[in-house]
This record gives structure tokens, sequence and C-alpha cells, in this order.
């Protein structure tokens, strides 16, 4: 299910992106808890299955700021910008996506954090590993 923070853009001044957590992690463990947020708006705490994908879509503007913690076990934890860029999700996204990237792919796994987008060259998601545990 995606989480709709802002119904409706106008057009010439927002533009709707998405972001989308995917937990790639072996299904024998615990599961991905995550908080993630902007300065206007609090998607809360949740829990994320193996296999399954949280996601939420908003308007964007070159002000816009999302981050998320994740938390996988014990010891585990990480803290990043999710989306703060128009062109590549995150300033230090270019690289990992095509520029203007709208719907941003983070996969979660037992070695850390990939970023990716949909290619539509090749019609899949394509990922690079963007951060470790």
């Amino acid at each position: 299910m995606i989480h709709n923070i802002e119904g409706f853009c106008l057009p010439l001044l927002f533009r709707k992106h998405e972001v989308h957590i995917l937990n790639d992690l072996p299904v024998s463990t615990v599961r991905l808890k995550i908080h993630c947020a902007s300065a206007d708006d609090d998607l809360g705490y949740n829990f994320v299955d193996v296999g399954k994908d949280f996601n939420w879509e908003f308007c964007a503007t070159e002000r816009t700021l999302f981050f998320c913690h994740f938390w996988w076990g014990a010891y585990n934890s990480k803290v990043f910008d999710v989306y703060n860029d128009l062109h590549y999700c995150v300033h230090d996204g270019e690289g990992y996506v095509e520029d203007f990237t709208k719907k941003c792919f983070y996969k979660v796994q037992i070695d850390g954090f990939y970023l990716g987008y949909y290619s539509k060259n090749d019609g899949q998601i394509l990922y690079k590993k963007y951060r470790d545990w």
C-alpha cells in the first residue's frame, strides 16, 4: 500500500515523487523496523516484512527532505536521507540513479543499502550499493 502525503500537486510548482523501501533481508531474521519522516510529515514506526515494500508518494520541491532510521536486530542501526534532491533522489545520488528520477528505490540487505531506479530501457529496477549498515 502506498502512503499518499499530498493528494494533489500543482504541475508547475511541484513534482510527485515516490520512495520505496524493500526488505531484502534473509527470511529467518528479525523484521526490519523503520521510522521515516520529513519536517512536515511523520510516517511513524513501521515493521517491514521480508519481501515487502514500504512506500509513500509526495509533492516535492527543492526543499523537500525525507530521512529514515533503520533498525535490524540488536546491533544494526542506520539513519540517512532517503530523499533530498529533485534530480537524483539524494544529493550524492548521481551515478546511482538516472537524472530526474521520480521513484527512488532502496533495497535493504545484510551488507547494507542499495539505491535504485526503474530503467525504462531495461524494464527493471537497477540497484547499486549505496550505504553500509
